[in-house]
């Protein structure tokens, strides 16, 4: 595949992160229609978010072959994603989310802050189970053993 130029690879990261929020809203849309009993409504915005979620999928396929588009770091193979999403949760857990909670805190936001606070856990927990993840892809992958310990589901 030619390498996208700068400007395209911009507005590709600029689509993908349009489509990934639009997915969340959705999801939360549908759930507020679901709790008020507009069933068919809910329905809608969860299909309406399936289908969104596949363009975004589409413009990280494209985005494979370029970088993360939040941390910038290969994709591909899933240590390459894992690793990925390591960085992003640590960006997250050590500089995104102490900065808004002391923002918050400065604005007398004491309940956004909370919220934050609890986020910025949420993002270390993420952390570290993403670095489990990472260290036991040296080992081979669970579906390649079967119950018996024979590779490939093999009968011994």
């Amino acid at each position: 595949m030619t390498d996208l130029t700068k400007s395209l690879l911009s507005d590709l990261r600029s689509a993908f992160a349009g489509e990934a929020m639009t997915v969340q809203r959705y999801t939360y849309f549908a759930q507020v229609a679901e709790i008020e009993g507009h069933v068919e409504v809910s329905r809608l915005f969860t299909e309406l978010a399936e289908s969104v979620a596949c363009a975004a999928h589409g413009h990280v396929d494209f985005l494979l072959h370029s970088a993360d588009p939040t941390t910038g770091r290969p994709l591909g193979e899933t240590p390459l994603n894992v690793a990925a999403a390591v960085s992003g949760e640590l960006h997250e857990a050590t500089e995104r989310y102490p900065k808004l909670v002391a923002a918050a805190h400065a604005e007398g936001m004491a309940d956004l802050a909370s919220w934050l606070t609890t986020l910025c856990a949420l993002k270390k927990a993420h952390v570290a189970k993403l670095e489990q993840a990472l260290a036991g892809l040296s080992e081979p992958p669970l579906a390649a053993t079967s119950a018996n310990g024979t590779e490939g589901g093999e009968r011994p």
